[in-house]
């Protein structure tokens, strides 16, 4: 028995399937568009247990995160959406229908709230979302941290070192087998504005995982993922049975990992 976690390859952007033992489907985030359709389903096809997913978890309400969820919901329909409640661009299309689909979704919305544990899988916790004094909507990103039987994975959306300085290092542990890099591999997430001298790395000591994912699109605009930010996932990571301690989906494609409890687990 095993979780499996599938980092699938959007390009500029992100999405997660993860599938527990007992076939409950959690997706955290999406980014579904004209070029990448054919290529997504075509795996979605490949590795989904049932026709539905019981949870979709809008990280934050960016383009990159939510782009495509009606084309998914209308391949695997959508039971529960977690959501932030926070703005982002409201004038972007993809803004405008993920907030028609999310009307359309009615009671089984529901609001993200830090240090929240999810009543029917008490390993899956909420670290971070809404925050009352915040208006940046990557700093409220939904962050989970999921403990599968003793091997860990931290999904960090676009959160950056502020709120994980702040609160998230104060509020909860941390400790994760398997990293996703956060917001693609910018440097925002060692980069505390406020400390024009250092970089923020007490949270990947914290976390010290045993590999680093990133997802990110082959010659983006935004330089992700940043050479520093590289640099420190490198530092705090301790590698794979390979020795790898970053593996990139611009890279490698699709990745899949399968915790299997006890702190062991593989990836292909």
């Amino acid at each position: 028995m095993s979780l499996f976690v599938h980092f699938i390859d959007v390009g500029q952007g992100n999405m997660q399937v993860l599938i527990f033992p007992d076939n409950f489907v959690m997706v955290y985030d999406c980014n579904i568009n004209e070029h990448n359709e054919k290529y997504i389903l075509d795996y979605l096809e490949k590795i989904m247990p049932k026709k539905n997913i019981d949870i979709f978890v809008n990280s934050h309400r960016e383009a990159d995160h939510m782009n495509g969820i009606k084309k998914l919901h209308s391949n695997y329909p959508i039971l529960n959406l977690w959501d932030t409640e926070v703005s982002a661009n409201t004038d972007a299309p993809e803004y405008r229908s993920y907030m028609d689909f999310r009307r359309s979704m009615g009671n089984n919305v529901w609001t993200a709230k830090p240090n929240f544990y999810h009543k029917n899988k008490p390993f899956i916790k909420i670290l971070n979302g809404e925050r009352e004094d915040s208006n940046d909507a990557n700093e409220q990103s939904i962050v989970l941290h999921i403990d599968y039987d003793g091997t860990s994975i931290l999904l960090t959306g676009d959160t950056n070192a502020k709120v994980w300085k702040d609160y998230i290092m104060k509020e909860s542990k941390i400790k994760s087998h398997i990293l996703l890099a956060s917001h693609h591999g910018s440097k925002t997430f060692i980069d505390d504005v406020r400390d024009e001298k250092n970089y923020y790395t007490e949270h990947l000591k914290a976390i010290s995982p045993d590999v680093t994912i990133i997802s990110v699109g082959k010659a983006n605009p935004h330089g992700h993922p940043h050479e520093h930010a590289i640099k420190f996932y490198e530092k705090y990571s301790s590698g794979s049975d390979q020795r790898n301690k970053i593996f990139r989906t611009d890279e490698k494609g699709h990745i899949k990992i399968e915790l299997k409890g006890n702190g062991s687990w593989r990836l292909t």
